[in-house]
């Protein structure tokens, strides 16, 4: 189990896992037991506590640590669903106390973001669900590096899944061999030139969105919000997915 999801990180992991095998341990006894510093196990410890997985007796003047059961997990992540069932209705009222402000002001101007990284890349992503989702939009179109590809997913590993989810629709033109295990709910065709030239294109909404990689397969991308743009590169790419090859 990936401790992240509860907020915890790996090093928490082994010394919660420690624990359950050795109940009643010290801060030392922990620390030697994982060969983690005893500073960082207490850490742990707290962070542990905090969530409610570890538990404490006193035993003369030290404390003396046991792991609570692996089952309490489930009210942990069941908590958490209900605070995002919760944050999901505070967001709902910010963005309608919002609205009438944004509607108030003067036309937003056309703008594009720059991100680097797989963070960065991963916001894109992000922003691909949103944007199709807000401009209720149920297609969108790439020009597909492999080179990029590889890469792209790192920070957002569950990307397809919440785009099949959304019933989102892509089609990808091909740059080079497709990799295993492409999307589902996709059709994918090869350009003529099957060179791969290390951009990613998509084409979303009104937004248009390039990931390059750099010879040292570093990611940066660049995000344009501006419907003439997204919609004269949504015509080429119509053009050319017309004449390309069904893969």
């Amino acid at each position: 189990m990936d401790f992240s999801i509860i907020g915890l990180n790996n090093r928490d992991k082994r010394v919660y896992e420690a624990l359950l095998l050795e109940p009643m341990s010290s801060v030392r006894g922990l620390a030697e037991q994982t060969s983690i510093n005893r500073g960082s196990v207490f850490e742990s410890i707290k962070s542990l506590q905090a969530i409610g997985m570890v538990s404490y007796v006193k035993v003369g003047t030290r404390h003396k640590y046991t792991a609570e059961s692996p089952e309490k997990l489930h009210e942990i992540i069941n908590e958490k669903r209900r605070e995002l069932r919760d944050t999901h209705s505070a967001v709902d009222d910010y963005v309608s106390f919002l609205q009438p402000q944004v509607r108030s002001r003067d036309v937003v101007p056309h703008f594009a973001a720059f991100y680097e990284g797989q963070e960065g890349v991963a916001s894109v992503l992000r922003d691909v669900l949103t944007t199709c989702r807000l401009q209720k939009v149920t297609e969108y179109r790439v020009v597909s590096s492999p080179r990029v590809s590889e890469y792209m997913y790192h920070n957002y590993p569950h990307f397809t899944r919440e785009r099949v989810k959304q019933e989102l629709y892509v089609r990808i033109l091909r740059q080079g061999k497709p990799l295993r295990g492409e999307a589902e709910v996709s059709e994918r065709r090869y350009l003529a030139d099957k060179a791969d030239n290390g951009a990613y294109t998509l084409i979303y909404g009104s937004k248009l969105a390039t990931i390059s990689i750099n010879e040292f397969n570093q990611l940066s991308a660049v995000v344009i919000d501006n419907p003439g743009v997204a919609n004269s590169h949504a015509a080429v790419f119509d053009q050319a997915w017309l004449s390309s090859e069904v893969l």
